[in-house]
């Protein structure tokens, strides 16, 4: 092509292209172009019309363009004869319109908008840019290529002319090819940009949507960025193009576009180095907005740390400091950054400007306005590590304003620089002095300097102390007891004082270090000083309590370390401390517990003499815990020899401590006996701490076996039970081969608590440094058999003997591994369900008949938990239940006793195969009604099957029980089986539409499975009990998914309409009512899903025609007339009073929606009975689409297609051959001749003519020769103007090609011409006979002739 061509060719207008003017293909993308050609404009209207409809459902912002593309005026609208103006704006309205269509493109309704679009506005023609940016977020899809092979872009010049290699194969457009061609064509680049940009404005007017962005804001990101990197070079071109769109996404609300916008300058910084300039004004820009999304706050940092990571950081200015320290966040971010990344190259940049706005303010004016600078390098200082010599240039920042001498009064300043550089940068401060003093040669300078030296040691610590002649802080730490001592004694005098230059941090430190000093006298100082600190300053007492109980633990053999102790407590455990501060006074106790329990019956021992203390101190009269203990042990002491003292004394702390335990507040139990716990298990080697262990058992123990306690008991008794699992454990990894000695055997002793005797002879051993194993065994053997004999049946357990509750409780053990919810958060494995079986099966084999009996009565769970665990997946969890069942089945009185028998003869295929059972329950239950067997065997079946389907229903029993008691039942049907399962569909139901948020999963999967009950063999049901219809169709309107992965129960039900449960419905008005509700469904559905179930279903039950009838009649004042003569009558009566029509109201409600889709669904249906019962509604529809008030409907033109092809579908049924129809099956009076011939008449659309034309040569084959025609030529809306046939002839011959699609088989103008060859024939004989009457008769016929060829 010449360079002239190819200008001619670009200066073409759009409304010449040759594609325009050939009708034979017309451009789709919902058809072929072929198919595309036979469709009328009407029809690609209401397609469009429909998808419109769809998308506002979906997105109410697509009301405004019902008035203006979507219009009825919009119809004939030809863009081509328009004023540049109106297209001006028709291309806005379709630009606007895209951009609100991109979010939904995938969807099917966006695709009917689409077609419509292209069909009448010409938009891939006209609207390319348009266009291809609505679609190209999708270019991997297929259905983008499908847009892109609409575009004629094969020109080499052409804008997208690098798209045109996928249009042949038709493959997506692949993502490396968009990257590459992003970065090789700016123009392609900015098309991009720009097009996010026009669309964060236009779905910015309504924060709502701005979520539909995202897909766009994905590709806008991905695209951008990738191309960045992948460019060899990044061009001031390209950065300049760039920089508008990174200045609009700054400013932006939108969070993704702002997101989206840090990524591309990350990535933009990364590749080049750009002027300062640019990188002051990224910064001024991304530090300004920074707070516009907040939960974008620290992606802009990072974005701020990189920019000043790759690009030069000098001479950037204040202001964006000046912004980023308006948040009191800031910090905290900053501290959350530093934990995974470098920002280092940020903080460089803050700390110069902070340190120069602290240090240059003025300290009477400013220091308020400054708090903040000052918090936020104090607080970067403590929490932020400063690296990559970070800290060696933050001090020649401070020395660089040492002129300033108001610096050193400055007392903020003065604790940054005195305490927080000294403790965590102490060499690089040392090393900046050091050169400071080498370069200071002025006399000024070094006096300043030395002020700042004396500035930065006149903290308390480095205070020197006469009497030592050295620091308060060396002092503390001198080798010397007499110096620590002296240095304790000037911090008390600090406390008393106030002085200043102190802060807490360091007293309490120094105190708490000095409680664990070695020396007796210094301990003492501590506490004294404590004691003040207390008092004054309110140092926490419980690093105090730790500091010198850890002390006393070490140091046992000291018995002059029990004053130290007791001078403790009494410093510390006070009333007044403690009164007031719950949480305090329980870690106190806690802490001091293992000091109260009795391990040393002497009088004199340290042990003895610290438990005295505590009992008398004010933790006992403060703490519920203790309350009574001091009684306790006095009267212990008093009437108990020494040799016993220890067993009962500790007996009467385990009976006082558990009473007070249940006693007590019920809220604060739980807390109290987590606190025991954690106690009891504190690994120690010490006496005191495994005595405390095993006392503490004791307690909880008593606790669980207390019949006052009721509120909390099964919590309780689950900590307890993993307290006691641990001990087992514990003992089974250090098992000794000495035996238990017979004195303490837990079998011949009966006391409920441990013997006081083994818990003396466990503390004598352990005290004498000899191994205690044995009692320590025995003890906590006694502890589980005393916490298994006081367990107590939940609520839910019946009053029974022992054994029941036992079975109980291992029929949970047996089926909680089947829950899907846990609900008890706690996993029961295989193996675990395992051993439970093998338990249960040796329990079973020593009950007695008559305890079998029980257990396999319908109220036991027994049977039912041991039929589940038959489809267990695991092989040995389906041997251990075949075990048990195998125990039970010698009770032949039992109900359960033939499947017993069953089952136990398929014991090796439901060991091999885990869904057997389901057909053993199947075959057996089948026998029970095709096999003759005893009518009691038959009783005994029936009820072992009601039994079973009872606990389904009951509520007691739980969903995950019934679910997979229905997964065995799954071969068995029948209406008794779906009238049980009936009162559980109905309360699942009622959970769904009420609280589904409630419903469980294994709730919904029970709920499929009855569902599932609906079938052919049950169907009958549904005509006799009215409750079972009532439940099904509800479960039809059940359209909620509860759970993502399951489907909605509607799909379910509505696949149980099959034809043989069709079929079973014998009662018509069930039949009738079942179909009702499917078309108000498929009226009202807006899940894609359910309308292709619902029209699989219609199409695949077989109806009787009389029930489509019932569906489709109209109001009775706008019924239409059988007959010829009757509707000529009507005619001229309504000829006389045409004002009658427009005053006559609407009778009825109406839905003429609902008819077309019922017509859709008959276009493609098969098994319809008697199909002639349709004709006279098919015609009643007819005649009210044809009346004044129906032609201002929408899809009218489309109504009256369907209503014409769904006749000749009927006539085709009756005669396939074309030959004559008996009157007893169709009578010629109902076929309406004159409303097919006034559908030609009115209706300008070739499609109507064809359908009309094809019916009537259908119906001239079906009745003789008389009979046609007096059909075809009998009335008198002929005869007068028989031209007009010829019009709609030569309509129809133009227009043959435009079909609807949803008309299944097309008639092509041969199939046209053959199917009216007998009007035609007859007409020939009439104007043959007319010629000498009627001029013009010779063109009539020379028209035939040419028709016919």
């Amino acid at each position: 092509m010449t360079s002239l061509a190819e200008q001619l060719k670009r200066l073409a207008l759009p409304q010449n292209d040759p594609s325009l003017l050939d009708r034979s293909e017309v451009a789709s993308l919902l058809f072929n172009c072929k198919e595309a050609a036979t469709i009328d404009r009407d029809t690609f209207f209401a397609i469009g019309c429909t998808g419109l409809e769809e998308l506002m459902g979906i997105d109410p912002s697509f009301e405004e363009f019902q008035s203006s593309l979507f219009s009825s005026t919009s119809k004939g609208l030809e863009r081509s004869v328009q004023t540049k103006a109106v297209n001006q704006q028709l291309n806005k309205n379709i630009s606007l319109f895209l951009i609100h269509l991109s979010p939904y493109f995938m969807l099917k309704p966006a695709q009917k908008c689409l077609e419509w679009l292209i069909h009448r506005f010409h938009i891939h023609l006209y609207n390319q840019d348009s266009l291809i940016g609505c679609v190209l977020p999708y270019h991997e899809t297929n259905l983008f290529v499908r847009v892109i092979q609409l575009l004629d872009i094969k020109s080499p010049t052409h804008k997208w002319h690098w798209m045109d290699p996928i249009r042949k194969p038709g493959v997506p457009l692949a993502r490396g090819t968009v990257i590459t061609h992003c970065y090789k064509d700016l123009d392609f680049m900015d098309f991009i940009c720009r097009l996010v940009a026009k669309s964060v404005k236009v779905f910015s007017e309504c924060p709502s949507n701005s979520a539909q962005l995202r897909v766009l804001l994905v590709f806008y990101a991905s695209t951008i960025v990738s191309a960045l990197g992948a460019a060899e070079k990044i061009t001031d071109t390209m950065v300049s193009l760039l920089l508008p769109y990174i200045q609009k996404g700054l400013k932006s609300s939108v969070q993704d576009y702002r997101a989206a916008t840090y990524m591309i300058i990350c990535q933009m910084t990364v590749k080049v180095t750009v002027e300062t300039s640019l990188v002051h004004s990224l910064m001024v820009q991304i530090s300004k907005t920074l707070f516009k999304v907040p939960s974008l706050i620290r992606d802009g940092l990072a974005c701020l740390n990189l920019l000043l990571q790759t690009q030069k950081g000098d001479k950037l200015g204040k202001k964006p400091f000046n912004y980023l320290c308006k948040t009191p966040e800031l910090v905290t971010l900053l501290q959350g950054l530093s934990a995974g990344y470098d920002v280092s190259p940020l903080l460089r940049y803050l700390l110069p400007h902070l340190v120069h706005t602290i240090v240059k303010s003025d300290t009477e004016s400013g220091e308020t306005e400054n708090d903040i600078y000052i918090k936020h390098l104090q607080v970067i200082l403590e929490s932020i590590p400063l690296e990559k010599d970070l800290d060696c240039l933050l001090f020649p920042w401070f020395s660089l304003h040492f002129s300033c001498k108001y610096t050193f009064f400055y007392k903020p300043l003065q604790k940054i620089l005195m305490v927080l550089s000294f403790g965590r940068y102490p060499k690089a401060l040392d090393s900046v002095l050091e050169k400071h003093l080498e370069d200071c040669t002025d006399e000024a300078d070094q006096n300043l300097f030395h002020q700042f030296i004396s500035l930065s040691l006149s903290c308390g610590k480095y205070e020197f102390l006469e009497d030592s002649d050295t620091s308060l802080l060396l002092s503390l730490n001198h080798p010397q007891p007499a110096v620590r001592v002296l240095a304790l004694q000037h911090l008390k005098d600090v406390i008393e004082t106030s002085k200043e230059g102190f802060d807490q941090a360091f007293i309490e430190e120094a105190i708490f270090g000095r409680l664990k000093d070695d020396n007796r006298d210094v301990v003492m100082s501590a506490l004294s000083s404590l004691e003040v600190g207390v008092c004054l300053l309110a140092c926490e007492i419980l690093p105090g309590l730790e500091c010198v109980t850890g002390m006393y633990s070490v140091y046992l053999s000291f018995l002059s370390l029990y004053k130290v102790l007791e001078q403790a407590v009494k410093i510390l455990v006070k009333e007044e401390i403690l009164k007031e501060k719950k949480e305090l006074l329980d870690e106190a106790v806690m802490q001091l517990l293992p000091f109260m329990i009795i391990t040393n019956a002497n009088s004199k021992s340290s042990d003895w003499k610290m438990a005295v203390c505590l009992s008398e101190s004010d933790l006992c009269s403060l703490h519920p815990l203790l309350k009574g203990w001091p009684e306790a042990l006095e009267e212990a002491v008093k009437s108990t020899k020494s040799a016993e003292l220890v067993g009962v004394a500790n007996e009467k702390m385990i009976l006082l401590l558990s009473g007070n335990l249940t006693s007590g507040d019920p809220s604060l139990l739980l807390q109290m006996v987590d606190d025991l716990i954690l106690v009891a298990e504190t690994e120690s080697d010490s006496v005191r701490q495994k005595v405390t262990t095993h006392i503490i058992g004791s307690v909880l123990v008593q606790c669980c076996c207390n019949t006052q306690m009721k509120e909390n008991y099964f919590p309780v008794a689950i900590r307890v039970f993993r307290f006691l699992d641990k001990k087992i454990k514990n003992l089974r990894t250090c098992e000794s081969a000495e035996e238990t000695p017979l004195n303490w055997s837990v079998e011949t002793v009966e006391e409920t608590l441990v013997p006081k005797d083994l818990l003396s002879a466990y503390i004598e051993k352990l005290n004498s440094d000899e191994t205690a194993q044995a009692e320590e065994s025995a003890m906590v053997l006694f502890l589980l058999k005393d916490f298994i004999n006081g367990l107590k049946p939940p609520l839910s357990f019946s009053k029974g003997r022992y054994s029941e509750v036992l079975f109980k409780f291992l029929s949970i053990l047996w089926t909680y591994g089947y829950n899907l919810s846990n609900h008890l958060n706690y996993e029961v494995s295989a193996m675990l369900q395992t051993q439970a079986l093998y338990i249960g099966y040796a329990l079973l084999e020593s009950q007695t008949n008559q305890k079998k009996k029980q257990l396999l009565s319908p109220s036991s769970p027994v049977m039912v938990s041991l039929l589940i665990n038959l489809g267990s997946p695991v092989s040995e969890v389906r041997r251990a239940a075949l075990n048990c069942l195998h125990s039970l089945r010698g009770i032949k009185e039992s109900l359960f006793h033939p499947v017993l028998q069953h089952l136990e003869q398929k014991t090796e295929e439901i060991i091999s195969d885990p869904t057997y059972v389901a057909q053993i329950m199947e075959t057996l239950f089948e026998e029970l009604e095709t096999q003759p067997k005893q009518k009691s065997q038959k009783k005994k079946l029936l009820e072992a099957l009601e039994n079973i389907l009872d606990c389904v229903q009951n509520p007691v029993f739980p969903s995950y029980i019934a679910r997979n008691l229905m997964k065995i039942l799954h071969e068995i049907h029948g209406e008794m089986v779906l009238s049980h399962l009936l009162p559980a569909l109905d309360r699942l139901l009622e959970k769904v539409f009420n609280k589904p948020e409630a419903m469980l999963k294994d709730e919904v999967i029970l709920l499929h499975l009855i569902l599932g009950k609906f079938n052919e063999y049950s169907a009958t049901l549904l005509c006799k009990n009215q409750q079972s219809l009532d439940l099904f169709i509800k479960s039809l309107h059940a359209a909620k998914k509860i759970y993502e992965e399951i489907p909605p129960f509607q799909i379910t039900a509505l696949g149980q309409i099959t034809k043989p449960f069709f079929a079973a419905v014998s009662d018509g008005m069930v039949q009738q009512k079942l179909l009702n509700v499917l078309f108000d469904l498929l009226l009202d559905c807006k899940n894609p899903l359910c309308a292709q179930t619902i029209s699989s279903v219609f199409k695949g039950v077989s109806v009787c025609a009389e029930q489509i009838v019932r569906e489709l009649e109209l109001p009775e004042k706008t019924k239409s007339l059988a007959t010829v003569q009757q509707t000529r009558r009507q005619k001229m009566q309504q000829q006389r009073k045409p004002q009658d029509a427009e005053l006559a109201p609407e009778t009825s409600h109406f839905s003429w929606q609902r008819v077309m889709l019922i017509l859709e669904l008959l276009q493609h249906k098969k098994k319809l009975r008697r199909p002639q019962a349709l004709v006279p509604a098919l015609f009643n529809l007819l005649s009210r689409c044809l009346e004044p008030m129906a032609s201002e409907e929408e899809n009218m033109e489309y109504t009256k297609q369907l209503i014409l092809s769904c006749l000749l579908n009927i006539c085709q049924k009756l005669s396939s051959d074309g030959s004559k129809v008996p009157a007893d099956i169709l009578d010629k009076e109902k076929f309406n001749v004159e409303l097919i011939v006034q559908c030609i008449r009115i209706s300008k659309m070739p499609q109507t003519h064809h359908h009309a034309l094809l019916l009537l040569g259908a119906v001239a084959g079906m009745f003789p020769v008389s009979n046609t025609w007096n059909l075809c030529f009998g009335s008198s809306l002929w005869f007068p103007n028989i031209g007009h046939l010829w019009l709609a002839v030569e309509r129809s011959r133009n227009g043959s090609s435009f079909l609807t699609p949803a008309l299944p088989h097309p008639p092509t103008a041969l199939m046209l011409v053959t199917a009216l060859m007998p009007c035609f024939f007859f007409l020939l004989l009439f104007y043959i006979k007319r010629e000498s009457t009627w001029p013009g008769s010779t063109c009539i016929l020379t028209r035939f002739y040419l028709v016919q060829h």
